[in-house]
């Protein structure tokens, strides 16, 4: 029986699922943090490599779908609003680009920095709610069945994966990132698509500390 899976589409909502918490996350909590300032320092801590990851991963979800995705999609869903998504993308970089340095830089009372970064992501949330709500029409689970093959989404999803798996990192912690912003059931899905080592090993046992200050801010 050929089989069902991948899945082009659900692969697409997870990873917004992951990067739309991870906004909401950081906006919250930064939005407190500028209140009351960090309780302490394990707290900037996990803030810091949780922004640090939230912005790696978006860089890399949108390198990705320019690459890999959308080349793809134009010939066979041509409807769909590519120079909107392109320009979504290019006013979301030209935000990511300063922030790096900014959340390196975070002290406990770098009120400043927190400051900028909350603004950042305010600006790019105002950009992004609408936007993956435009992917996820254009590029549903029917769509891409009704014109891509199996066999084309597998080559797509492993190639998309492999860039982003080489392009954002630390692995130690971007991987515990993208697991931990997902419920359970996304969760088991994403976990799939990583190496047996890293799930098995990497990540509760090698990588346990590195990513240990960003667990208040993660799901169980």
């Amino acid at each position: 029986m050929e089989p069902t899976t991948p899945n082009l589409a659900a692969d697409l909502i997870r990873i917004h699922k992951v990067i739309t918490r991870g906004i909401n996350v950081c906006l919250v909590r930064g939005r407190e943090y500028l209140q009351s300032g960090f309780p302490q320092p394990q707290t900037l801590q996990g803030y810091s490599s949780y922004t640090h990851s939230l912005a790696s991963v978006l860089d890399s979800h949108h390198t990705v779908e320019d690459i890999f995705a959308f080349p793809e999609f134009r010939s066979i869903i041509p409807s769909a609003p590519y120079a909107k998504l392109a320009s979504d993308h290019n006013q979301i970089e030209s935000l990511l680009t300063p922030l790096p340095p900014v959340i390196a830089e975070l002290s406990e009372d770098a009120h400043k920095g927190l400051l900028s970064i909350v603004d950042t992501l305010r600006k790019i949330s105002e950009i992004w709610e609408p936007h993956i709500q435009l992917e996820e029409r254009y590029f549903s689970e029917a769509t891409l069945n009704a014109v891509m093959s199996l066999e084309n989404q597998r080559r797509i999803s492993e190639a998309a994966g492999k860039y982003s798996q080489e392009h954002s990192g630390p692995p130690y912690w971007v991987v515990p990132f993208i697991l931990y912003n997902l419920e359970r059931d996304d969760r088991v899905l994403m976990a799939a698509t990583f190496p047996a080592l890293i799930m098995e090993e990497m990540v509760p046992t090698v990588w346990a500390d590195q990513w240990a200050p960003m667990k208040p801010l993660l799901l169980d």
